[in-house]
């Protein structure tokens, strides 16, 4: 776990080292026209992202719109020209029962990511402590370390808040913030769901994601966000609530192109073997019955399964487990070590 503490120029600084460490290539062009309206978005929204990243610059050496377009713009323009392939995967869930908040997640996307994964724990001045996790934005165009830099796509707060996205396969996009930094800006600036759930009301989106949010009082939500428009999807009477890469709200349904994008995806197989262990386990759900949902599943478990968390919000009881060459690996953190 790489640990960092101190202001938003050192997250710039820190952030630079990370990628100068590993031979990172740098844009030397931008899009002028994303990079004004994204620029002009994050200033309004999450202008400490403009902070971080003209510290960057300065530590790099490079004119501050090439830094600002690579981390606020160029995203933008790769979705829409649609500069992705379409055949990722992740599960998350939540469960309430009993007093305890429960989540699991697993990250599947690149398997040679986890070669660059990476877990955070982040002390920014004036935002709340937190843990968050990375797959060194490694995509499938770029597996070389020349792409390792954080990109977060979970995050856990000292209040007890997480939040963690799984791809969606609506194609829309917009001007707005990124779904990384809607990782971030819930989770330096939010102690609850609800409050969460304001930001994204208020948050214009660039990219569709799916968003899981819980806290430590049981409340639970997953955001299916479109860009233009999002919906909330809320757990079932047993306290359960799931997302794999499919939409769930029947008015986003019609803009999901999952079964275009990949005829053969096991999206709706995980959502089932997902509902049907956690369901073998029920009532009485209890911390240890994570575990085998995660790592011993059939599907939800798969040889893209980077990293999974499993997470009791209510105690701050956290596990990671990962793989490696040498086999999986697990490591328990809290925020008193």
């Amino acid at each position: 776990m790489i640990k960092f503490s101190g202001t938003r120029a050192d997250y710039g600084k820190f952030y630079a080292d990370i990628m100068r460490a590993n031979g990172h290539d740098f844009y030397r062009h931008v899009n002028p026209e994303t990079l004004h309206r994204q620029t002009k978005i994050y200033h309004k929204f999450y202008p400490e992202i403009i902070t971080e990243l003209e510290a960057v610059a300065e530590a790099i050496g490079l004119p501050p719109e090439f830094i600002l377009y690579e981390d606020i713009a160029a995203p933008v323009d790769h979705w829409r020209d649609r500069i992705h392939q379409r055949n990722h995967g992740c599960t998350i869930f939540a469960i309430h029962e009993n007093g305890q908040t429960f989540v699991g997640r697993n990250y599947d996307w690149l398997p040679a990511a986890r070669e660059f994964y990476e877990g955070y724990k982040l002390e920014i001045k004036g935002a709340n402590p937190y843990f968050a996790f990375s797959d060194g934005s490694v995509w499938r165009h770029h597996t070389g370390k020349k792409t390792r830099k954080p990109y977060f796509e979970d995050a856990i707060n000292d209040k007890g808040l997480y939040i963690g996205l799984t791809f969606s396969h609506i194609d829309q996009w917009g001007y707005g913030i990124l779904p990384a930094h809607f990782i971030r800006y819930v989770a330096e600036k939010c102690q609850t769901t609800r409050q969460a759930l304001n930001a994204f009301a208020k948050l214009p989106g660039a990219i569709p994601k799916n968003f899981l949010i819980a806290d430590a009082k049981g409340n639970t939500a997953v955001v299916e966000h479109a860009t233009r428009r999002y919906a909330i999807i809320r757990p079932n009477q047993n306290g359960v609530l799931i997302h794999t890469n499919h939409c769930l709200a029947p008015e986003l349904q019609v803009l999901d192109r999952i079964r275009d994008h990949n005829p053969t995806t096991n999206s709706f197989v995980r959502y089932a073997e997902t509902e049907h262990l956690i369901s073998l386990q029920m009532p009485n759900f209890q911390f240890t019955d994570i575990w085998p949902i995660l790592r011993r599943s059939h599907y939800v478990y798969n040889p893209e399964t980077i990293w999974s968390l499993a997470l009791e919000l209510s105690s701050q009881r956290f596990n990671i487990y990962h793989d490696t060459a040498m086999g999986q690996k697990q490591q328990k953190f809290s925020f008193d070590k």
